[in-house]
């Protein structure tokens, strides 16, 4: 078994984190931008959830010759304009934590709200347990 099954779990929540919140969210912010990249080089979209993926090897087969579970830290970052408000920021936020608690990830602290000179940005970090035969 190779590790290969983390990514995919990676790509799924990812992937459905971004279509249930745009889903719920488009009639209000129709011009949602998701990203796992947060590059200076791309064109800032606002409002923008980025998302970031840590795993740690927790679980292996009883050889030790396989990983199967990893403990997953999400880390998001949704950043609004001063004209977008916090409403804007902290619905958004809310939208994503939602999601990721219905699929079984604990919010690990407060979201943290900061104001980068015309930006307001909720910070978030969620976590959980995966397994290699979790289904997403």
């Amino acid at each position: 078994m190779s590790s290969a099954w983390i990514d995919d779990r990676i790509d799924k929540i990812y992937s459905r984190v971004k279509h249930k919140v745009s889903d719920a969210l488009k009639s209000d912010y129709p011009d949602l931008n998701f990203t796992q990249d947060d590059s200076e080089n791309t064109s800032a979209r606002f409002p923008t959830v980025y998302m970031f993926f840590d795993t740690a090897e927790r679980l292996t087969t009883l050889d030790g010759g396989a990983i199967n579970g990893v403990y997953m830290a999400v880390r998001t970052k949704v950043s609004v304009t001063k004209t977008q408000g916090n409403d804007a920021a902290r619905e958004v936020n809310a939208a994503v934590r939602d999601e990721l608690v219905n699929l079984g990830f604990r919010a690990s602290g407060s979201p943290i709200p900061t104001v980068s000179g015309d930006v307001k940005v909720i910070n978030s970090n969620y976590q959980r347990m995966v397994g290699y035969n979790d289904p997403f």
